[in-house]
């Protein structure tokens, strides 16, 4: 819906990390990769038993792939051709489940037909682990079922984290787990590494080449990449509108130091005692403007990134930002006049495709205590599901109520 906005926060780099179990024993493998002239790259690859050393190597500004193999995960290999519906297929390999509770996903490759299965309460867990270190994936795979996005460029046998394929008598693959822990190297179509990181791989390829895995997690995965893609969005505009007034506030100095150095020069020669009074003047107004402008970046920044934090803690699904301006110019800047903008005010725009759900969140937004006076300077047609709107918060001091 939003492509032009997806597009533009593509990245070439990915994360991918694997969770799994080798004896009762938690390893985790982190794999990198570099997207160059349309091909991969292997940008590094790290093992270890513990996730905050892990967690280090771990860039939160790039998309964090997560896969979850402990044995706390069922995988059952099938036979047959698979039913119409994913669900049946899922009941037929753990009949008598109630699916409300679990989350399933399915592989369905031409040699080997699989349904990985594990309790939500299991990804919940790990996904608050992640939080509690400044980690939020863009998006969950379970078990070894996310190995369908590689089967077309593997052949057997192949090894991976805990767990092994073997080519049976009748030419099917055949799937054994609870392998023991391996240094083994594999080569993908010249790409090498450890096989401890082959389903971060198989899940980073999906991932760039926007393929779905048959799951009851791609509502899941939706909101979580929908997250990432929010988070991207404030972290860059906080950086652009610093960068814009930090440009301006500049060319308005250089505009002045020109116009100031032309009138000294049509004043003529000064003598020594005027040139010593006029520099001491001119230093003080420098020191004065420097004071302001640290000031001003130092309020903006610390104001608006509480305020976005705010705003996106409660940021529904059906609602994308264009632009979250804090203490917006209230007039163009003039060389001969201050600067000067609305005070504790955030002018916030972007789209939505559900009215209720814009309704009630801004209803949300005006209930909060930082909130003084919100409301809503624009609110117009732009398709038969997308509708544009603007916002402006008048916003109470940092820690006061209304």
């Amino acid at each position: 819906m939003f492509r032009r906005i997806g597009q533009y926060i593509q990245t070439s780099a990915y994360q991918g990390l694997e969770i799994f179990e080798v004896a009762g024993t938690f390893h985790y493998a982190l794999l990198k990769l570099q997207r160059k002239q349309g091909k991969l790259e292997l940008s590094g690859a790290w093992s270890s038993t513990t996730l905050e050393d892990i967690a280090t190597r771990i860039d939160p500004k790039k998309p964090l792939l997560l896969q979850i193999n402990t044995t706390r995960v069922l995988n059952k290999q099938l036979d047959g051709d698979r039913t119409a519906l994913a669900e049946q297929w899922v009941k037929k390999a753990f009949p008598n489940l109630d699916l409300e509770q679990f989350h399933y996903q399915v592989m369905d490759g031409p040699k080997i037909k699989l349904v990985s299965l594990t309790k939500r309460s299991v990804v919940e867990e790990h996904l608050t682990e992640l939080k509690e270190l400044g980690l939020v994936p863009a998006g969950i795979s379970i078990g070894i079922a996310g190995l369908c996005h590689s089967l077309d460029v593997m052949e057997t046998p192949i090894q991976g984290s805990n767990f092994s394929i073997q080519e049976g008598n009748d030419g099917r693959w055949v799937l054994s787990q609870g392998n023991p822990l391996t240094s083994a190297t594999i080569d993908i179509q010249g790409l090498r590494m450890p096989s401890q990181h082959l389903l971060s791989f198989s899940q980073l390829l999906g991932h760039i080449q926007g393929r779905e895995t048959t799951s009851n997690l791609n509502g899941v995965n939706r909101e979580l990449h929908v997250g990432f893609k929010n988070r991207w969005f404030f972290q860059k505009g906080v950086q652009w509108g610093l960068g814009t007034l930090l440009t301006l506030l500049l060319v308005n100095f250089l505009v002045f130091s020109h116009y100031r150095s032309k009138t000294m020069a049509s004043e003529g020669p000064i003598d020594p005692d005027q040139q010593t009074e006029l520099l001491e003047r001119t230093r003080e107004r420098v020191s004065t403007k420097e004071k302001k402008l640290q000031a001003l970046l130092g309020s903006s920044n610390t104001h608006a990134t509480l305020y976005m934090d705010k705003i996106g803690a409660g940021l529904p699904e059906s609602i994308l930002l264009d632009a979250l301006t804090y203490q917006p110019l209230t007039r163009p800047i003039q060389p001969d006049k201050p600067i000067s903008t609305g005070t504790d005010e955030l002018v916030i725009s972007g789209q939505t495709n559900d009215k209720e759900a814009f309704a009630q969140w801004t209803a949300q937004l005006e209930s909060k205590e930082w909130v003084k006076d919100l409301e809503i300077e624009r609110y117009e047609y732009r398709s038969k599901t997308v509708d544009n709107f603007s916002l402006k918060i008048q916003c109470d001091a940092i820690g006061q109520k209304k």
